[in-house]
């Protein structure tokens, strides 16, 4: 979990809607071949983080072309919410971005914990 600076993070900074249909969300990530081979390894923590927000059923990140479908209840979240929920976990990303880097010292389940506290308590903040 130590390279999330050079990885996940860039991995959901550019993002743009390719398909919005009721309960299907596909987004394709900007530059995405730019990313390091490393982003796969924690693309988990991606799916984790994104499935924080009830309603979120399945995440699927293809890297050979870039995209991220997301499948969703319709009846428990909307598109909105869900894109109002990457930038807010991008939000966060930014401003704990030394925080995480300093989790370097830290387990990478300890590491997960901290971050993932975050996540928690930013989540009512969604809507």
């Amino acid at each position: 979990m130590l390279n999330i600076k050079a990885s996940f993070l860039k991995l959901l900074f550019k993002f743009e809607v390719v398909s919005d249909l009721p309960g299907r969300l596909r987004l394709k990530v900007n530059n995405y071949k730019r990313l390091p081979k490393e982003s796969v390894e924690y693309q988990n923590y991606g799916i984790e983080a994104i499935k924080k927000l009830d309603g979120i059923k399945n995440v699927n990140f293809n890297f050979v072309i870039g995209t991220i479908l997301i499948e969703y209840d319709k009846y428990k979240v909307d598109s909105k919410t869900i894109i109002n929920w990457l930038e807010l976990i991008k939000k966060l990303a930014v401003e704990n971005e030394r925080l995480i880097n300093d989790l370097s010292e830290k387990s990478e389940e300890e590491a997960r914990e901290i971050v993932f506290k975050i996540l928690d308590i930013n989540l009512a903040n969604i809507k």
